[in-house]
């Protein structure tokens, strides 16, 4: 327990002052969890015996956050904040297709056929998954209100996990007998319904008290809070998926008691796509 009020207390303002705050500081945050990100990926892959390319999968990981970085070309207003969404998509599958052409190449040169498939569909999983979902956090930190918006969609997953599982922990098969997922038994339909209910209450509160100039309003303020925790339930059962199937518990120990940076991170991944592109078109 002490382990992780300490990883909180150093983790939660660094985040805080990252997103807010941070520029070259923000992009090696980014560029730092998706490296550990894929790594632990990986040695999920290779307990299962599964093998992948580590080196280039991290650097390919590592890559799309800063391509996509390169492309802004607008300027800063007086405040700090870039204006507009001037990050260029593509780069970040530009990224991928370079990754699939050099990993086949290196089969190529090694002169390997079998299991050819498997690795090269296995590292660029780790690239994709990791690397090109979590890497919209970036064209977020530098849109209108980018900054502000990272830190409304983290308040909103951290409430959004937090009450799942106080919600679940009071109230979990009371009125629903079955689990939410049988990926992940000891989540409940409570638990999640309570997940929705207070991450609109924050969302309200965020607009309200703490973000007022944020670019949203009317219905929206009920619409995103949903589906960052509907998105952000999925993300977490998408990495019990991987956990299942590669027979671990956690993706780490980095964190002590809190597992790996995927654990941490793994709702995140899901949400930042889709808040970027639904912010962008319908915002």
């Amino acid at each position: 327990m002490l382990n992780r009020i300490l990883v909180a207390l150093i983790l939660v303002p660094l985040t805080v002052y990252v997103y807010l705050y941070g520029d070259k500081s923000f992009m090696a945050f980014t560029v730092l969890l998706i490296g550990i990100g894929i790594y632990e990926i990986y040695q999920m892959m290779e307990s299962k015996g599964i093998i992948v390319n580590k080196t280039a999968g991290i650097i390919l990981g590592g890559a799309i956050p800063l391509a996509l970085y390169s492309s802004i070309s607008s300027s800063k207003d007086f405040l700090g904040e870039f204006i507009g969404n001037n990050i260029d998509m593509s780069r970040g599958t530009m990224v991928l297709i370079l990754g699939i052409f050099i990993l086949m190449f290196i089969r190529i040169y090694q002169n390997k056929v079998e299991g050819s498939s498997s690795y090269i569909g296995y590292t660029m999983l780790g690239v994709l998954y990791v690397g090109f979902l979590f890497s919209h956090i970036v064209p977020i930190k530098y849109m209108l209100n980018g900054s502000k918006w990272l830190m409304t969609i983290q308040i909103l997953v951290w409430i959004s996990d937090t009450f799942a599982y106080l919600v679940g922990v009071k109230f979990g098969r009371k009125f629903f007998s079955r689990g939410l997922c049988e990926i992940s038994p000891k989540k409940s339909i409570e638990g999640s319904l309570g997940s929705i209910i207070f991450t609109v209450i924050t969302m309200l509160l965020i607009k309200g008290f703490l973000f007022k100039e944020l670019n949203i309003s009317g219905i929206h303020l009920i619409i995103v809070p949903i589906l960052v925790a509907v998105t952000g339930q999925i993300g977490d059962l998408a990495e019990s998926v991987f956990k299942r199937e590669f027979g671990v518990k956690d993706s780490g120990k980095i964190l002590g008691g809190h597992g790996g940076i995927l654990d941490r991170y793994d709702s995140l991944i899901w949400v930042f796509p889709l808040m970027y592109y639904y912010i962008n078109f319908f915002l």
